[in-house]
């Protein structure tokens, strides 16, 4: 009867370890469908861009996606820390303190999976990040837990030329008819923090950090995850 005990709560012990192991682990997203190549180089374009800041146009313009993603909803990366960041300001990157390059090289390598409610979109201007060109052009997407959410408590999520090349789906005018009826959406893709924007912070948007560049999006549609269609 003691061996009985003894081994009854060996197994609840390995039990116990294996739940643990399980909840703590990154959700792991299967491709829902076989993707072309990302592009290092579009349109003539490189990784780099054109002018502005190097380092931050090649977090803009990753092609790979991330193997593991933690799922956030707005509120989530509305909490994530950004003091270090907040005072290195809008200095390029290369000028940041240690600290701040460290807890930024941490935090942007991360995949995320932003659930919420899809309230805006819009196509950008020219950027440095696309060689300012006038047919490479990011998708602005501002995702907010409640589909009656102001700009100002929103995250911002973006779809660049590289992703767009191999998802014909993703159309703006598709994109807009969701913002339409606040359509609950999910964009996956890497956590960024886009330094060049702190004066929107409150108005246009809720924070710096976005979801940046977005790899796979996905609609609800009768309760159930789809992709853009």
């Amino acid at each position: 009867m003691k061996k009985q005990r003894i081994y009854g709560l060996v197994v609840l012990v390995i039990a116990l370890i294996a739940i643990i192991w399980y909840v703590n682990q990154p959700n792991e997203i299967p491709q829902v469908r076989e993707l072309g190549m990302v592009p290092e180089t579009i349109g003539g374009v490189g990784v780099d861009g054109t002018g502005g800041d190097r380092e931050l146009n090649r977090e803009k313009n990753r092609f790979d996606a991330p193997k593991n993603f933690a799922d956030l909803d707005a509120e989530a990366v509305l909490k994530i820390p950004d003091a270090l960041l907040i005072e290195a300001g809008r200095k390029k990157r290369e000028y940041w303190s240690g600290d701040a390059r460290d807890y930024d090289s941490r935090e942007e390598s991360q995949g995320v999976r932003l659930t919420g409610y899809l309230i805006a979109v819009r196509e950008s201007g020219p950027e440095s990040c696309n060689g300012y060109s006038d047919s490479l052009r990011d998708f602005h997407i501002w995702i907010a837990d409640n589909p009656n959410a102001w700009k100002a408590d929103a995250v911002i999520a973006e779809m660049t030329p590289r992703w767009k090349s191999v998802h014909s789906e993703w159309q703006l005018h598709e994109l807009e008819r969701l913002a339409e009826r606040h359509a609950k959406v999910r964009a996956s893709g890497w956590l960024m923090w886009d330094e060049e924007h702190p004066d929107e912070v409150g108005k246009s948007r809720g924070t710096q950090w976005e979801v940046h560049p977005v790899t796979n999006f996905e609609v609800n549609s009768g309760g159930e995850w789809e992709t853009l269609q």
